[in-house]
């Protein structure tokens, strides 16, 4: 709240008076010199109000000279009194005058110093400012005088930011003034600090020291250093819905972060998030029409306000339709397969037919067709119809597929029901006979008229023997097949067993004759040494036949 005007008080008006007069009776005695005086020398008044003004001479005649309303407030002997009763001019000059021993008239004038408290202190609204620029404080003093004895001062806190006076204002008469601040270099501690404005008019000694304060403001500044960030994708596909995100980091205070998103030239709706002083905006995209689009994020805290572009190509793939004429059919017969892609689609769409081995045909036009005479390999092919778009460098790719039914008589192989089979008596076997047809037939195995179970382990005998009419039937036609079978009986293998005595009998006879010419060579050796001992004598015959005994 503005603080209230304080001032100082003034004497009463008829204490001044009794003061004059005892003041002009003591200077009474003094004739030979004349003299003039005005009391107050320095008068103040507030505008409006009254002032009484004492004129005193040792002359005759005083008066007061003044275009201001006037009336007396007193007289005596060397004295008079004047009430100025309404003072409504700025800086007036009131003339006292007396007649001295018939010389020319004496004069005194003074100067009145005519003043208003000033009727409002305004602050202009503090600027959002981001921390590191610079900003200024204005203030407004209105309708107050006399200028030249005004001070304002603006505070921040208790901190003084700026003083201005106004020594050199001529002019007396009531106005307004405007004081801005030199540039002042916003930082963050600074943020929720009160700013105020006070104007001071000082009229002492003489008059009142009037004080008057504005509304305080509370500054707010703002940290904003690094610009959004926009998370999307590059692409979409029309009439689908696309997540964005809108991100901006260190901003403070960040719950005042105001966002706008903006896709294709619409306003989104989105949603703030805040993370420490990190704080995102989500939305959701849709687009109804195909092209590049500008998505586009706007932030603003107080007066800094900075924007993220991207743009998103919105694509149109519809996804295409495969046709076959005749889905099921008998062999041998003509088949067309449609591919379509029905629908507006973006530029660059590539269509393909293929099946499950080898791409068959492809072309970029809004269809394609594959002709082809159904055989008994195409039964079950499958067949699909495959769009491509490049988008963003990668391959987008839509699909349907299709199978074709062949229809065809039954075919026995070699493979599927062998012609000649052998087996033994007494094993263990199981007749296979199959056929291959669409739909799958049915295949029926005869001996001497009395069907056989195909496909059931059985244990041969010799009465499984001879030859098996087979038949395999659907209903686009059959296909025959005769199976002879033929029945081992067991034999020992005589022969074998004969050269496996005789691979005894000779490995028998090796190791004996072996072991015999071993035997005979010893004996030899033995007998050789007894005849060269024989010949040669015992050693102590050997002694004694040398004349050693």
């Amino acid at each position: 709240m503005p603080r209230p005007l304080r001032a100082m008080p003034r004497l009463p008006a008829a204490l001044l008076l009794l003061a004059s007069a005892a003041c002009s009776a003591a200077q009474g005695a003094q004739q030979e010199d004349y003299y003039l005086r005005i009391w107050p020398e320095k008068p103040v008044v507030k505008y409006g109000d009254s002032m009484v003004l004492n004129c005193s001479s040792n002359c005759v005649n005083i008066g007061l000279e003044t275009s201001l309303q006037t009336v007396a407030a007193g007289t005596g002997p060397t004295w008079k009194a004047f009430n100025l009763t309404s003072v409504t001019e700025w800086e007036p000059k009131p003339l006292c005058f007396a007649t001295c021993g018939g010389t020319e008239p004496k004069y005194q004038r003074i100067t009145t110093t005519v003043y208003r408290a000033p009727e409002r202190v305004v602050l202009d609204p503090l600027p959002e400012v981001e921390v590191g620029k610079e900003y200024n404080v204005t203030c407004r003093v209105f309708n107050v005088a006399p200028i030249r004895n005004l001070t304002v001062t603006l505070y921040q806190g208790e901190r003084r930011l700026y003083v201005e006076t106004f020594e050199d204002h001529r002019n007396p008469e009531a106005g307004s003034v405007v004081v801005t601040s030199n540039s002042i270099t916003a930082q963050q501690n600074d943020h929720g600090e009160e700013v105020t404005c006070r104007a001071v008019l000082d009229l002492r000694p003489e008059g009142p020291f009037l004080e008057m304060d504005s509304l305080s403001k509370s500054l707010e500044t703002v940290v904003f250093p690094m610009d959004p960030y926009l998370q999307t994708l590059g692409s979409v596909e029309i009439n689908t819905s696309m997540p964005v995100e809108c991100e901006v980091s260190g901003l403070f205070p960040v719950q005042k972060a105001a966002f706008q998103l903006f896709f294709a030239g619409e306003r989104l709706n989105s949603s703030n998030h805040i993370s420490g002083h990190k704080v995102s905006a989500q939305a959701q995209v849709t687009s109804i029409s195909a092209g590049e689009h500008q998505l586009i994020c706007i932030v603003s805290l107080g007066p800094v306000t900075k924007t993220a572009e991207s743009t998103v190509n919105v694509y149109s793939l519809p996804k295409p339709t495969l046709h076959i004429d005749h889905p099921q059919i008998p062999v041998n017969t003509n088949v067309s397969v449609m591919c379509r892609s029905d629908g507006s689609k973006s530029p660059g769409v590539v269509m393909r037919i293929s099946d499950t081995k080898e791409i068959l045909l492809s072309g970029d036009g809004p269809s394609l067709q594959y002709s082809l005479t159904a055989q008994e390999e195409d039964n079950g092919r499958q067949f699909m119809c495959k769009v491509e778009l490049k988008v963003d460098g990668h391959s987008v790719v839509k699909e349907t597929a299709a199978n074709l039914t062949v229809f065809y008589a039954p075919q026995m192989s070699d493979s599927s029901c062998p012609d000649k089979l052998t087996w033994k008596d007494g094993s263990e076997e199981t007749f296979i006979c199959s056929a291959s047809g669409n739909p799958p037939p049915t295949v029926e195995c005869r001996k001497d008229e009395v069907s056989y179970n195909i496909g059931i382990q059985q244990q041969v005998t010799k009465e499984h023997g001879g030859i098996y009419h087979c038949n395999a039937t659907n209903a686009y036609g059959f296909d025959v097949r005769d199976v002879i079978i033929h029945i081992e009986s067991y034999q020992p293998d005589i022969l074998g067993i004969i050269i496996g005595i005789l691979c005894v009998v000779f490995i028998s006879s090796a190791v004996g004759v072996a072991y015999y010419m071993h035997y005979r060579s010893k004996i030899k050796k033995y007998h050789l040494r007894r005849r060269q001992q024989q010949v040669t004598g015992s050693p102590m015959e050997q002694k004694c036949l040398n004349g050693n005994v």
